[in-house]
């Protein structure tokens, strides 16, 4: 079996423990607490014929302003960026944010992810994903487990390139 450690970065609040719980453990929480630091869960997912266990850094949410440790993504086969499709503030400036990911952990792709589909109707989620300036690899919702299985095994196809 091959271990490939995966990187979920994004804003302050925007879902990140709640998909990896809900992947992981296939729970969800109405609670927020805030990710200090880092938190790793591991999972093994079986991807064309292969057990990968990913070890799932969830990376303390960012403002703005704030920067993540380069430390964080020394070894890291594939990154996700997760938004919140309900508050802009979190995918106003993505394309700064993902370029910040690419040259911190020299990839070359990052799955980009809108969480909390549930939040929106379908309209007010059409004219999001229209407004976003990046193409948006999987919309989620890791409350009602949409597409939350879906995300982590892209995340896996992109640790093995």
């Amino acid at each position: 079996m091959i271990a490939k450690k995966v990187l979920l970065v994004g804003n302050f609040g925007v879902g990140k423990t709640s998909l990896i719980r809900r992947f992981v453990l296939n729970e969800f929480s109405e609670d927020y607490i805030s990710t200090i630091g880092v938190r790793v869960s591991s999972k093994i997912v079986s991807y064309q014929n292969k057990d990968i266990k990913l070890l799932i850094w969830d990376v303390a949410g960012t403002s703005e302003d704030e920067k993540i440790p380069k430390a964080y993504f020394l070894g890291a086969s594939a990154a996700m960026y997760v938004f919140d499709l309900s508050r802009e503030e979190t995918y106003n400036n993505i394309e700064a944010f993902l370029d910040s990911i690419k040259q911190l952990s020299n990839l070359k792709e990052v799955t980009i992810v809108g969480n909390k589909k549930d939040l929106l109707t379908a309209e007010e989620l059409k004219t999001v994903t229209n407004a976003i300036t990046v193409p948006i690899d999987l919309v989620t919702s890791a409350k009602e487990n949409d597409n939350v299985a879906d995300a982590f095994l892209q995340l896996a196809s992109q640790a093995i390139k």
